[in-house]
């Protein structure tokens, strides 16, 4: 096993991005969800579909936290706790198929038969479905993020234009499991040695 290094170390320095062929994976709640570091597509459970490509803006994931302050009699802070936390994700994706749509408008709100795709759009579109992504960092090391209930909040505005990509920005909320977690990172050390 490698010792964990107490000096910087350049290799924890990485930009992210998707692995090739596929890196947004997502499937209905309660399928069996990756505990580890993915090396390959085919471990993940077969009810997760990919959903293609997300735009260059990327998979954006935001925490927001309420503090309730108490303070003295003299204004100074005693305790600080959380009285509300949210996180999310933003994402475009890019791919115009029913997968796609139904993160979107909702699973019963899209149908494709016939070769022809329909989506209504009404107040039933904020489907909750398992997510998986596998991305990428520097010098090969593989990342899997994994939300067990990632429920669609909030789409963008919609530019039909022939100079935009024709797709809304996503906002995913991330929904507490049953042990009370939002998302699960695994990600490669580059400190200690696989098991």
């Amino acid at each position: 096993m490698a010792e964990v290094s107490n000096a910087n170390n350049s290799n924890n320095v990485s930009a992210g991005k998707g692995v090739k062929g596929g890196y947004i994976f997502s499937a209905p709640v309660g399928t069996t969800l990756p505990d580890k570091v993915i090396k390959n597509k085919s471990e993940l459970d077969p009810a997760f579909m990919c959903l293609g490509f997300v735009s260059e803006d990327g998979y954006v994931e935001s925490v927001s936290e309420d503090s309730n302050d108490t303070v003295d009699m003299n204004g100074d802070l005693m305790d600080s706790s959380n009285s509300n936390r949210v996180e999310s994700a933003q994402l475009t994706l890019a791919e115009i198929k029913a997968e796609t749509l139904k993160r979107q408008y909702g699973d019963g709100n899209v149908t494709d038969e016939g070769g022809l795709i329909t989506v209504k759009h009404n107040s039933d579109s904020h489907p909750t479905f398992a997510y998986v992504l596998l991305l990428l960092l520097k010098n090969g090391r593989k990342w899997t993020k994994v939300v067990p209930r990632g429920q669609s909040s909030e789409l963008d505005d919609l530019t039909i234009s022939s100079s935009e990509l024709c797709q809304r920005a996503l906002t995913m909320k991330y929904l507490t499991d049953e042990d009370g977690n939002t998302c699960y990172d695994y990600i490669e050390s580059t400190e200690t040695a696989a098991a």
